[in-house]
């Protein structure tokens, strides 16, 4: 059965479901068939995007029959067709019931009326409810359907980003929140309870509320000679940041008073990486160039470890998710300076003089960060996910990946024989491709709802040149990035310093020192600073 059969086995199932609920079948049972549904659902080999739709018709069908909310102040229902559903759910809307609202226009939806919009409304109401997770859900059914003008598309992407940026915003201020004992913002704490638990869970129960206040020091391998002596200790000051991957608090030098960021590693990196490993990339990373971000310790404290690093207080993913556009020639130097760090890890000389042969394989906006008093960046991580690599190859291969990774990989890293015995700086080429496009246009090159698109799209298509976007890009640029993009490797550029030198040759107003205060002015309109 194709997956379209299958789909449409569904609605059909759902129908019949919907016709014996109308003919008021005893509730109980009813509930069972919609319960059947959904377990067949999950267990069916639909894609997780078409999942999600079912699920969501499920849900607005089985709404209410285990007891349903008071709806006596509400407008009077009207029944029958599903127009009628749509002009309803209107009226809900203007009244501020928002789920009652939800429930009508997914009943629209599931009957073929004005679906796009009825799916979007769906996503206004449960934003307005607070409820980032379902909105963004419901907005992304309306961004992936192919039938979207490209405009409307960035208009609900816009939403999709606030969305994001909130759930992350509220996530954080609760952790804050609960660690200053405070009860202000409890509502908002539940609301993104879910992005942070998913984030820290590999802390294994290690609060982020229990570990401000406590000190660290740093690290030293067993039998090495310095065993028994404190080199530096820090103490956990304040939670700056969390990531999928990462969670970043601010540290503070005991005896010297300075402020460093201490990374502790999430997910799989920390899982898999032993602190002997971190110890050998914290060395590798103290000879590197001042073009990545500098590493300057590994410290402990209770089985955790802390990348002792230089701050920086935003990242180039806080700008992307904006959904704002930046100025082209602050996304030229941006990019300039991106390949500037990516040419010092290729080009990486060990202290034995040897070739390091360090190169980065996981970039993506989250790694590199930014000043916010001058358009200077630096990249960070580089080096670090080939250990990963070898240290859990089945986690770290693209189909074991979370979706939000496969944007920013190479045809290579889905299909590895497609790497025709190439270096990996070939890989760091396409990776750079997808971010300076993304700068550039302020949507990503490939979007998909699953690995299987995610690896289509990166290995036998091509994106929308970057013009098509945004007319005014530089045609030079346009096709620097469609070479970078190339799903052969032995077609992109041969190295980062001949893409480095082109830029400067062509652009060297953009990447020189800035003039005037127009990064400071554009971080401020995005109320980054």
């Amino acid at each position: 059965m194709s997956s379209d059969e299958q789909f449409q086995s569904f609605i059909d199932r759902l129908s019949e479901a919907r016709v014996y609920r109308d003919q008021g079948l005893d509730e109980n049972a009813i509930t069972d068939i919609f319960g059947r549904i959904l377990a067949d659902i999950d267990g069916c080999g639909l894609s997780g995007l078409q999942k999600e739709e079912l699920r969501l018709m499920v849900k607005s069908e089985s709404r209410g029959l285990a007891g349903g909310s008071n709806r006596s102040a509400e407008p009077q229902r009207v029944l029958g067709e599903p127009s009628q559903h749509f002009e309803y759910g209107l009226a809900l809307m203007d009244g501020q019931f928002w789920e009652e609202a939800i429930n009508e226009f997914a009943a629209a939806a599931d009957q073929g009326y004005e679906k796009l919009k009825s799916r979007e409304y769906c996503g206004d109401c449960a934003a307005r409810m607070g409820n980032w997770g379902e909105a963004i859900r419901f907005y992304n059914l309306v961004y992936s359907d192919h039938k979207v003008p490209e405009e409307h598309r960035k208009q609900v992407l816009l939403k999709i980003n606030k969305c994001s940026q909130t759930q992350k915003k509220v996530a954080i201020e609760s952790v804050i929140n609960a660690r200053n004992g405070g009860t202000a913002g409890a509502e908002q704490a539940n609301t993104g309870s879910e992005i942070v638990t998913s984030s820290i869970s590999t802390l294994d129960g290690y609060s982020v509320n229990l570990i401000i206040g406590k000190m660290v020091k740093s690290w030293v391998p067993p039998g090495d000679a310095r065993q028994g002596r404190v080199l530096h200790e820090y103490r956990i000051q304040n939670l700056l940041h969390v990531g999928s991957s990462s969670l970043i608090v601010e540290l503070e030098q005991q005896g010297t008073g300075k402020k460093f960021a201490g990374q502790i590693l999430t997910g799989m990196f920390g899982e898999h990486l032993s602190a002997e490993a971190l110890a050998d990339w914290v060395r590798e990373q103290a000879a590197t160039s001042s073009n990545l971000a500098r590493i300057y310790d590994l410290a402990h404290s209770e089985g955790h470890f802390f990348l002792v690093r230089e701050y920086f207080p935003i990242s180039l993913y806080d700008v992307l998710e904006k959904g704002e556009v930046m100025p082209i020639p602050l996304a030229i130097r941006i990019a300039h300076q991106v390949l500037e760090a990516l040419g010092d890890l290729h080009l990486h000389m060990g202290l034995d003089g040897k070739p390091g042969n360090i190169f980065h394989l996981d970039l993506r906006p989250s790694r590199v960060f930014l000043r916010t008093d001058q358009p200077s960046c630096k990249v960070t991580n580089g080096g670090l996910w080939r250990r990963l690599e070898l240290a859990a190859p089945e986690q770290t291969c693209a189909a074991h990946l979370p979706l939000h990774y496969l944007p920013y990989r190479a045809p290579e890293q889905f299909r590895p024989y497609l790497a025709r015995k190439r270096p990996p700086f070939f890989t760091d080429i396409y990776l750079f491709g997808t971010l300076f496009y993304e700068m550039l246009t302020g949507v990503p090159a490939f979007k998909a709802s699953s690995y299987e698109e995610y690896e289509i799209q990166h290995c036998e298509q091509y994106p929308s040149p970057p013009r098509v976007w945004r007319a005014e890009i530089p045609s030079m640029i346009n096709d620097m990035i469609m070479q970078c993009l190339e799903s052969n490797p032995t077609k992109r550029y041969r190295s980062t310093t001949q893409m480095s030198l082109l830029i400067e040759k062509a652009f060297s107003e953009a990447i020189g020192r800035p003039k005037d205060n127009s990064y400071v002015d554009f971080l401020a309109k995005l109320k980054l600073i």
